[in-house]
């Protein structure tokens, strides 16, 4: 007979040989569960980029045969096959607070910093010509994400639907070892504020009090990313105040990108940003993103339509003279005659925020159109053939489902549209001083891409940009 020292040590050897097979048990199901809903994940996110039609999926990263996970932790196993390390550290810019060409710029600046964390980006939604959380259609709908992969080879990019899978997944982890001795702690988050705050001498970074007024949009991640339930989510919340001199020149740039690398380098697996900054934030400026082929492929059907010749306008009525505009108008006309004479060209192609599918603009902060805006447009209208996205059939299969009405509305898709248009005009002209915005980002960066055209000898590009002048009614 036994005796009871080895009884006991026999069931205490039992007990730990159960509790590694059904550790192991556990592992395994976890696996075959894991690899099941990634599986039908993907399956589904496939199925609907196909019906989105043109939409560029970035899959998640892809283990290699020669990768072998050592860990039978659950989470790590998760975020080993989610960001190829075991703990995920997200860097989540979710408002960039400019239209599209202003946030174009401060999404490559974030490429950059996320680059320098260490940390997988979230791509953000857009719509509206914005770039934020609170629009419903995926990064990929403005922007081609393979050639921006390619930009940042070292940045691993993910949706905001990868975003909530991952979420979600780690809510089902917690489930399931909650039940054991292993407590899975809450999502450890940092909350910043990056602002252009020029009352300041120097860039200035805080920790503050809870943010109570949070952006109603994150909602969309909870109950996964619950930022006021301390048992779900723990959050530290902070500002960084940025003048104008940080971010001026190029020394200034990398002066100032140290100090944010520096404060940003942190443990929180998910560093979310509200961004507001006017300028890039590292010393060497990344080229544009690329938007995504269908755009491209709609405006090289507007230019063979106008027969691979025609003038450019950009006509931005937003913060003109309403008093001052026939006179505009008429300045316009003399200039169009002149180089359409001297240069043989004879059609035109006008980008402008004035109403063209509706009785509102074409930009969200333009609101106050009179009659001296419509008898400019009538003017113009009366005196040549004018050419818009709306009268060439731009993106007219998107204009015909009505899941995209909002986004034609107002700013949008059709800005990017007129953008590139202009880009590959012959000859391009924008408005002066009285008739329309001067300091516009858009209006820059069409000239900035057509002088490095130029500089490329592009011979069919006659110019980068010249304005009109204003009709002198005393001659």
């Amino acid at each position: 007979m036994a005796s009871p020292q080895l009884n006991s040590l026999w069931i205490k050897m039992s007990t730990n040989q159960l509790m590694r097979k059904t550790s192991f048990l556990i592992c395994v199901l976890f696996m075959l569960w894991y690899i099941t809903s990634f599986f039908y994940y993907e399956q589904e996110k496939l199925s609907m980029a196909k019906n989105e039609g043109n939409i560029n999926v970035i899959p998640p990263p892809v283990l290699s045969s020669n990768t072998t996970i050592t860990t039978n932790n659950p989470l790590e196993v998760l975020n080993i096959n989610y960001c190829g390390q075991p703990t995920c550290k997200f860097l989540f810019v979710y408002m960039f607070g400019e239209q599209e060409t202003k946030a174009n710029l401060h999404f490559r600046s974030f490429s950059q910093l996320a680059e320098k964390l260490n940390r997988v980006m979230i791509l953000t939604n857009v719509g509206s010509s914005k770039i934020d959380i609170c629009n419903k259609l995926p990064f990929d709908f403005y922007y081609n994400t393979n050639l921006l992969q390619k930009e940042f080879p070292n940045v691993t990019y993910k949706s905001e639907d990868d975003f909530i899978f991952w979420l979600k997944e780690r809510d089902q982890i917690k489930k399931i070892m909650n039940k054991g001795d292993e407590v899975i702690p809450p999502l450890s988050v940092l909350h910043s504020n990056l602002r252009r705050y020029d009352i300041t001498s120097n860039a200035v970074y805080r920790d503050v009090k809870p943010i109570t007024s949070l952006n109603s949009c994150l909602s969309k991640f909870e109950p996964s990313m619950n930022l006021t339930d301390s048992s779900n989510s723990r959050v530290r919340y902070t500002i960084m105040d940025i003048t104008k001199d940080d971010l001026r020149t190029e020394k200034s740039r990398d002066r100032f990108s140290k100090l944010l690398i520096d404060v940003l380098t942190i443990d929180e697996e998910i560093l979310l940003v509200n961004s507001y900054v006017l300028d890039p934030l590292f010393p060497v400026i990344m080229p544009p993103l690329p938007y995504n082929d269908y755009i491209l492929n709609e405006a090289q059907k507007i230019k063979d339509k106008l027969s691979s010749s025609y003038i450019g306008i950009h006509w931005r009525l937003e913060q003109s003279r309403a008093e001052l505009l026939p006179e505009c108008a008429q300045g316009l006309i003399e200039t169009l005659n002149q180089v359409m004479k001297e240069k043989g060209i004879k059609n035109i192609y006008l980008a402008t925020d004035y109403p063209l599918l509706s009785s509102h603009s074409q930009s969200d902060t333009f609101g106050d159109i009179t009659n001296y805006h419509h008898d400019a447009m009538r003017m113009l209208n009366e005196t040549f053939k004018i050419n818009t996205w709306v009268s060439l059939e731009g993106l007219e299969q998107l204009r015909k489902d009505g899941k995209y009405d909002a986004e034609f509305l107002g700013a949008g898709i059709q800005g990017i549209l007129d953008k590139l248009v202009c880009i590959n005009s012959n000859y391009f002209i924008s408005g002066p001083v009285g008739c329309s915005r001067i300091l516009s980002t858009f209006t820059k960066a069409i000239a900035e891409e057509r002088r490095n055209r130029i500089e490329k000898k592009d011979h069919s590009l006659l110019n980068i940009i010249d304005r009109w002048r204003i009709f002198n009614t005393s001659v």
